[in-house]
């Protein structure tokens, strides 16, 4: 008699992962030889799992715990790469860089929608929401070619400033969207909520990543020796799914939880733990990379293009006028920084989706109207296809990658000089 397996609990979502993974894991290899992204293919695969009705819409929701576990092992493992020291010497060409973007960004997007006839309200939230910089790209394609670089770095300080700010904005103008929405008075203790959201992830991360950073200062490094690789890996996810549980048990934006976690943590550890600890990380990424935005495809919606596609083009235009001339102006502004990073910044701050996807969820929840996550998704859908295209040939030209995919032509790559976490940085343009 055959075992009877009953697939409508927990055991689903297990084989609904299995597929997903599987042909996640096939298509990002199939684009990665047409030379693409490996993303790409993740998102396809998850488009094509919806869209032939092998995953369902109920299952999908389903899986929202495991998409938001991923995000908060992706957001810990970009905080990790916020090093101090290297942000200290960008910090005021990432600070200009940031200003002109996100009032830019903010400004076009806010602006189009109002020429288009939106409610104020409606307006003020979608370009809240379209400001971040997606750092799951990021992380997939610096970690696959082991991008390192001024580069690199600046963009890594960009993005990291530019999720703290904006979750920070998205969730001051939540309760003003929502007072102009329903014709509500707006008064100060509207903002106190954010606020002590806000200031609690923060808190919440910066306690789990000082505690990882203790444990592994005064006892991994001390009494576990060289074979660390395990307790590394077991207390890395303790922190990650600790930060994440927590976050949502008391109402706290999780992403920025771990980012903080991860910011901390390689903040207080030395060169030689960081390797340990990153390498034992990075070898359990790619499961999470893949089902994240597995998930996000199979959110994906062609048809949505169709219902929503003035709205998603006013969305698109806004963040590429708005990334392309704050990179541009904003790395021609800021002093210091290098001819790589004045032509390519500005063609490697597309990445979109992850962080904009869960404001978006939040903004549904308090706003309740579909239509934002719809048009967010759709938009995802477009820059998806080519936010990490132009990231990855920004990186590729400029000379930062070390590692190159068997569909690539390998080109020898100069290979920085590694102070603790330090990155070899480029001499200042000359005038």
């Amino acid at each position: 008699m055959l075992l009877s397996i009953d697939l409508t609990g927990a055991y689903e979502v297990l084989f609904v992962m299995s597929i997903m993974l599987f042909l996640g894991l096939m298509l990002g290899k199939l684009a990665a030889h047409f030379k693409l992204p490996e993303i790409s293919g993740f998102i396809i695969a998850g488009m094509l799992l919806t869209g032939f009705n092998i995953v369902t819409d109920t299952m999908v929701h389903k899986l929202e715990f495991v998409s938001n576990i991923s995000l908060g092992f992706i957001t810990f493992s970009f905080g990790t790469l916020l090093f101090w020291p290297n942000m200290r010497k960008h910090l005021v060409q990432i600070l200009v860089v940031l200003l002109v973007e996100i009032v830019l960004i903010f400004g076009l997007t806010l602006g189009l929608f109002l020429i288009f006839k939106q409610p104020l309200w409606f307006a003020i939230i979608m370009s809240a929401i379209s400001i971040p910089t997606a750092t799951a790209p990021f992380i997939e394609i610096t970690k696959k070619h082991m991008s390192k670089g001024p580069l690199t770095n600046l963009i890594a300080g960009i993005a990291g400033w530019d999720n703290l700010v904006s979750i920070l904005i998205f969730l001051m103008l939540l309760p003003v969207a929502f007072s102009l929405k329903n014709n509500t008075q707006l008064v100060f203790a509207d903002f106190v909520p954010g606020l002590k959201q806000f200031g609690i992830a923060i808190l919440l991360g910066g306690v789990l990543g000082a505690a990882l950073g203790f444990l592994e200062n005064k006892l991994i490094r001390r009494f576990v020796g060289g074979d660390r690789y395990e307790t590394y890996l077991v207390s890395g996810l303790v922190a990650i799914f600790l930060g994440t549980s927590i976050s949502m048990i008391i109402g706290v934006p999780y992403f920025l939880t771990n980012l903080i976690a991860g910011f901390v943590f390689t903040n207080m550890i030395g060169r030689e733990s960081f390797d340990y600890g990153t390498t034992t990380l990075d070898k359990f990424m790619p499961p999470f990379l893949i089902i994240f935005f597995v998930i996000a495809g199979a959110e994906l919606s062609i048809m949505n293009l169709i219902t929503y596609g003035g709205l998603t083009v006013i969305l698109v235009l806004g963040n590429v006028i708005g990334k392309y001339v704050g990179g541009w102006l904003g790395a021609l502004a800021a002093p210091k920084t290098s001819k790589i990073q004045d032509k390519y910044l500005k063609t490697s701050l597309f990445p979109h989706g992850g962080i904009e996807i869960a404001l978006a969820s939040v903004a549904v929840l308090h706003l309740e109207d579909p239509r934002i996550k719809a048009i967010v998704l759709t938009t995802v859908l477009i820059f998806e296809f080519f936010g990490p295209m132009l990231l990855q040939y920004s990186l590729n030209a400029s000379g930062e990658f070390m590692v190159f995919s068997s569909s690539e032509h390998a080109r020898p790559c100069p290979i920085p000089d590694l102070n603790d976490h330090e990155i070899a940085v480029e001499e200042p343009k000359t005038e």
